[in-house]
């Protein structure tokens, strides 16, 4: 009794055909092993090994009942079947039970093709995510395409049977794809080697606290691509609507127009020490981007968008008739138009002196001074050419600045004018 018993564990023990399911799935190259397929759902007590098919072209047709361009193609497959004769074999293979193809072949027409209904060998000897999935074994028995369905056409089935060469493209699914992870980290980044354009925005971060920004223009593969870290998000919008991630038009917080209930909550750095902590989680942000362009002025307005949609404020450049000083030149003396030689920049608690240098160079040291830390100064003469400034113990007040401007040959007056300024407001 006890053989008896230990005879039925063995058959039990034995696969189902002579393939284990333990092995590795095939690749192409792959040699067939010697499989014996029962479940035949068209054609009952039918046993089909694929042996008896060597010298044939041989294509599992893999298909589920929902799969509608499955279905619909069953009938070329066919088609093929006929046109090849027994140069060729085509099996339909599902994993789907017999029961749920009952169902489905009451509602569309049987095809006159074997169905290996119920299948986990064969779906585990070439796992796939997507379906029609078709693999080739040539006459020789060896994989020779694991592709799409739409490759199965007389003219590449013809190819194969007179030998000559053919390349299909390559299916490569994996049966463990997560598909509920970010693909960016699923396969613990394995699909990352695909990314072509990408943007996201990230917190402050503790692993690298240094501030960092960058712009990177990939002349060979045509990308451009942003990288900010930890940076303060009034910084990041200066920059992206400034087209320069250096010193750009809104650089000083007198270009700006803070609509919003209390700008010094958003965005002031705060002076205690103590609450530096807490204003630093609230408003230093990452943010990195790369797209398939080499245009400067498309990848800004690229990383205006995305800014405007990952951060709570909406940020836009407007005309606008502001309060400013207006420099000019005075009537009354000549400007201070170089001598030329060498440029230079000095400046100290008493002395700011330019020499040989633009204009603007003024005017944004200007903007720089706490004097002008609400009101922007602006250029009105349209000098060109480079002057010599000299400015003695200029910066204590606002008279002894125009006294000094004025002993050069400017003017700085209160006025009115219309310039683009950067408007930040709640996002409704």
């Amino acid at each position: 009794m006890a053989q008896i018993i230990l005879r039925l564990m063995v058959l039990f023990l034995i696969p189902f055909g002579s393939y284990s399911q333990s092995n590795n799935p095939l690749r192409v190259g792959d040699t067939i092993p010697s499989i014996n397929l029962y479940h035949v759902f068209n054609q009952s007590g039918t046993t089909i090994s694929l042996n008896d098919y060597k010298g044939k072209l041989i294509i599992l047709d893999f298909w589920n009942r929902w799969c509608t361009a499955c279905i619909q193609a069953f009938p070329q497959m066919e088609k093929l079947q006929k046109v090849f004769g027994d140069k060729i074999k085509i099996l339909l293979v599902t994993n789907d039970k017999n029961e749920e193809l009952v169902k489905l072949f009451k509602k569309v027409r049987l095809p006159a093709l074997p169905i290996i209904s119920d299948d986990s060998i064969l779906n585990s000897l070439f796992p796939h995510t997507s379906v029609p999935h078709h693999v080739w074994i040539n006459p020789a028995g060896q994989v020779q395409f694991i592709t799409e369905g739409y490759n199965a056409t007389e003219k590449n089935i013809l190819k194969i049977i007179d030998g000559a060469n053919l390349t299909l493209h390559s299916k490569k699914e994996v049966a463990n794809f997560e598909t509920d992870s970010a693909l960016w980290k699923e396969g613990n980044g394995r699909l990352q080697k695909y990314i072509t354009s990408y943007s996201f925005s990230m917190t402050k971060i503790d692993e690298n606290e240094a501030t960092r920004w960058s712009f990177i223009k990939d002349t060979i593969n045509k990308t451009a691509s942003f990288k900010f870290v930890n940076i303060p998000l009034l910084d990041l919008y200066k920059m992206a609507f400034g087209y320069s991630i250096y010193k750009t038009d809104y650089y000083y917080d007198n270009r700006i127009v803070f609509d919003l209930p209390e700008k010094s909550k958003y965005f002031k750095r705060p002076l205690m020490i103590d609450s530096l902590e807490d204003w630093e989680e609230k408003n230093l942000v990452c943010y990195e981007s790369k797209w398939n362009l080499i245009n400067d002025s498309l990848a800004y307005q690229f990383l205006q968008n995305d800014i405007n949609r990952f951060f709570p404020y909406s940020v836009k450049v407007e005309q606008k008739e502001v309060k400013c000083y207006l420099l000019s030149t005075d009537k009354k003396f000549k400007i201070s138009k170089t001598i030329g030689g060498e440029k230079a920049f000095d400046y100290s608690d008493t002395l700011f002196r330019l020499k040989n240098m633009p204009l603007s160079v003024l005017i944004e040291s200007l903007n720089g001074l706490d004097l002008f830390e609400s009101i922007p100064v602006v250029g009105t003469t349209n000098f060109s050419a480079n002057i010599d400034v000299s400015l003695i113990n200029a910066f204590k007040s606002l008279p002894a600045l125009k006294k000094e401007l004025l002993r050069n040959g400017f003017q700085l007056l209160k006025g009115k004018k219309k310039i683009s300024m950067l408007v930040i407001s709640k996002r409704k």
